[in-house]
C-alpha cells in the first residue's frame, strides 16, 4: 500500500528506526544494513540526538532508487507541545522517530528499531517479521524446541504476538554492576520462544520489532530526577503488562545483530545507581518514588499525542 503525504510517497509498511549522536558511526551503519533495507524497501527514520533533536525520513526500495521523504524537522515541529514527553542525550530519543511515524505514515504497520553500533546477522528486518507473523502459546511454556507429549494442542496458536524482542553477539546488554564484577567479554546463551503470560523479562531497545497497535506503550521512559537507562526496561514492563492485558503475545530471541560497542561502565553506574532500587519494585506496582508521577504524566501526553494523530 501507499500513501501520500507532504513529504512524498511511502511505499512500505516497515519502518526502521534508529538515534545516533554519532555521525560517523551512522556511515559505518548504513554500510552494513542499506542491502536489507533495499531488499524489504523499508522507510529508515533517523533522529539525530543533541540540543534541538531533529528527525528525517529515507524511503528505500529493492532497485537503485532512494527517495527523500523529509528534510530535518526538530521535535516541536512534529509533535508541538507533546515534544515535552521528550528526553535527549539518551537513547529513548527514538519516541521522537516513533512519533514521526505515527503522524505522518498511517501506512507503517511493522516498526525495527536498532542502534547505531550494530550490524546484521543474516536478515535480522526478516527474523523479526517471521516473528512478528507468528501465533505461540502465553499460558503453557515449551520445555523443548518442539512442543512435547502432554502439552495441549488448544494453546499451541493461542496468542497473536505483537513484539519480537531481538538479542546480540558481541557486547551483551550489562547493567554496571555485573559488567564490573563479571567483566563485559563474557559468552552468554540466549531464550528463544515466547514470553508466557505474568512473566516480565529487561527489554533492550536497541533491537526489537513490534506492531502499530503497541505504539501507545512503547514510548521509553523519560530520564528524570537523576534516574537514567532504565527508558526501555520500564518501557518493557508496561508494555509487557498491555500484551498480557490484550492475551497478546511477545517472543524474543529470533532475530539477532552483532553489538559492537560496550557503553562506558563508569559512566552507566552512575546513570545507573539511582534507579537501581526503584527497578527492585516497580515491576511489583509499586509507584512510591517521586519519579513515577512525571513518567505518568509524560506517558499520558505521548498517548494523547498518538490520539490525536488518528483524527
Amino acid at each position: 500500500a501507499s500513501r501520500t503525504h507532504e513529504r512524498g510517497v511511502i511505499m512500505s509498511n516497515i519502518a526502521v528506526v534508529i538515534p545516533s549522536i554519532r555521525p560517523e558511526s551512522m556511515k559505518t551503519f548504513m554500510a552494513a544494513w542499506k542491502h536489507l533495507f533495499k531488499k524489504h524497501s523499508v522507510a529508515l527514520i533517523t533522529v539525530l540526538d543533541g540540543e534541538v533533536p531533529t528527525v528525517n525520513a529515507t524511503q528505500y526500495y529493492s532497485d537503485t532508487r532512494e527517495v527523500l521523504v523529509s528534510t530535518a524537522e526538530t521535535a516541536e515541529q512534529v509533535m508541538g507541545d507533546a515534544a515535552e514527553s521528550l528526553t535527549n542525550f539518551n537513547a529513548g530519543i527514538r519516541n521522537l522517530g516513533f512519533a514521526y511515524a505515527a503522524k505522518y505514515l498511517p501506512d507503517i504497520e511493522y516498526f525495527i528499531t536498532l542502534d547505531d553500533d550494530e550490524d546484521p546477522i543474516g536478515d535480522t528486518i526478516q527474523d523479526h517479521l517471521d516473528a512478528l507473523a507468528m501465533r505461540v502459546p502465553i499460558s503453557w511454556m515449551s520445555t523443548a524446541s518442539e512442543y512435547m507429549r502432554g502439552f495441549p494442542y488448544g494453546v499451541r496458536s493461542e496468542a497473536e504476538v505483537v513484539l519480537s524482542h531481538g538479542v546480540w553477539e558481541g557486547v551483551a546488554d550489562w547493567d554496571a554492576p555485573t559488567q564490573l564484577v563479571l567483566g563485559g567479554n563474557r559468552p552468554v546463551t540466549f531464550y528463544r520462544g515466547p514470553i508466557p503470560k505474568g512473566i516480565y523479562y529487561p527489554m533492550c531497545i536497541m533491537n526489537i520489532a513490534f506492531k502499530r497497535k503497541m505504539l501507545p506503550t512503547i514510548y521509553q521512559a523519560p530520564w528524570a530526577l537523576g534516574i537514567h537507562r532504565y527508558d526501555d526496561i520500564w518501557s518493557g514492563i508496561v508494555s509487557k503488562r498491555e500484551i498480557d492485558a490484550q492475551g497478546w503475545a511477545a517472543v524474543t530471541g529470533y532475530a539477532r545483530v552483532f553489538h559492537q560497542r560496550a557503553s562506558n561502565v563508569f559512566t552507566s553506574l552512575k546513570h545507573e545507581a539511582p534507579g537501581i532500587e526503584v527497578n527492585e519494585t516497580f515491576w511489583q506496582g509499586d509507584e512510591s518514588h517521586p519519579y513515577f508521577a512525571i513518567y505518568a504524566e509524560k506517558l499520558k501526553i505521548w498517548q494523547d499525542f498518538l490520539t490525536s494523530c488518528q483524527t
